[in-house]
């Protein structure tokens, strides 16, 4: 989402997808729910099939599992944190709708499902002005179990975009794994799970019997000193064991979007290769 009147050297690359977005009052960790969450396969087991998965690729991946419920995180590969871009339409959604309700259904849509900007400014917009869109934003994160994230925004400074939020992947893991058990995130999960074509990779190519995934893709410029891509991608895989969220992101030596899509579809496939190894859970 660019926000208007704001001029950036990122412009011309951010609206191909990214979400150029905002740090509101942290509240406290909301109660955890109920939940029957299931181990993992050795995590040491994990990380050397990870390796050997990523190994050759031209450029850095990371990877961040939750079982959906849970907080415990497992990390892989060497990306631990990077801009969010236009993952962070998940939480703006959901803020949007909580300030506004239905009214605002077609930019959610829009915004999960094509991960278009316009609906996503528009969603920021609804929210009156920067300070309370922040705040909004921030009590979902917090709702969701991801204690630290900053929401940046012209709050900061004029240069700053929302998408820019440095968004870690297990934060953003931690996040997905809750995003189920908020009481008013089905809509936004029922987009994610039909996102366009634009979208459709990472763990969204897995096909396999019994396994749904819901998604939102975040790509754009890794800082305002490049036009190299950071390619993101939230999920939650669903399987007849229980549910888990990924949080994973590529940073191709290339800097293209082609290429940081090629490296999710290889850490995609091998979460499903992996998937009955995985953490599950459910709310």
């Amino acid at each position: 989402m660019i926000r208007r009147g704001l001029v950036s050297s990122c412009v011309a690359v951010v609206l191909a997808g990214g979400f150029a977005l905002g740090a509101g009052a942290a509240g406290a960790l909301p109660v955890l729910p109920n939940v029957n969450v299931t181990p993992p396969a050795s995590k040491a087991k994990l990380s050397k099939s990870f390796t050997r998965a990523t190994r050759g690729l031209s450029g850095s991946v990371g990877l961040a599992i939750t079982p959906v419920g849970g907080d415990s995180t497992m990390s892989f590969g060497p990306v631990r944190t990077a801009r969010a871009w236009s993952t962070l339409k998940v939480p703006v959604s959901i803020a949007a709708e909580r300030v506004n309700g239905p009214r605002v259904a077609g930019d959610v849509r829009a915004a999960i499902r094509r991960s278009d900007n316009t609906a996503a400014e528009n969603l920021w917009d609804s929210m009156r002005s920067n300070s309370r869109a922040v705040d909004e934003v921030t009590a979902v994160l917090r709702e969701g179990h991801d204690p630290r994230t900053h929401v940046a925004s012209q709050i900061d400074r004029p240069a700053s975009y929302p998408g820019a939020t440095q968004w870690t992947l297990a934060r953003q893991s931690r996040f997905g794994a809750h995003l189920p058990c908020l009481p008013d995130s089905n809509r936004v999960l029922g987009h994610m799970a039909a996102v366009e074509s634009n979208q459709q990779w990472g763990v969204k190519i897995l096909r396999q019997r019994g396994v749904s995934t819901a998604v939102k893709g975040g790509w754009g410029p890794v800082s305002d000193a490049t036009g190299k891509y950071v390619v993101r991608q939230l999920g939650v895989v669903t399987t007849p064991r229980g549910a888990f969220a990924v949080s994973m992101a590529a940073l191709p030596s290339s800097g293209s979007f082609d290429d940081g899509i090629a490296m999710l579809n290889r850490v995609g496939r091998w979460v499903g290769s992996n998937i009955g190894s995985m953490p599950v859970g459910t709310c």
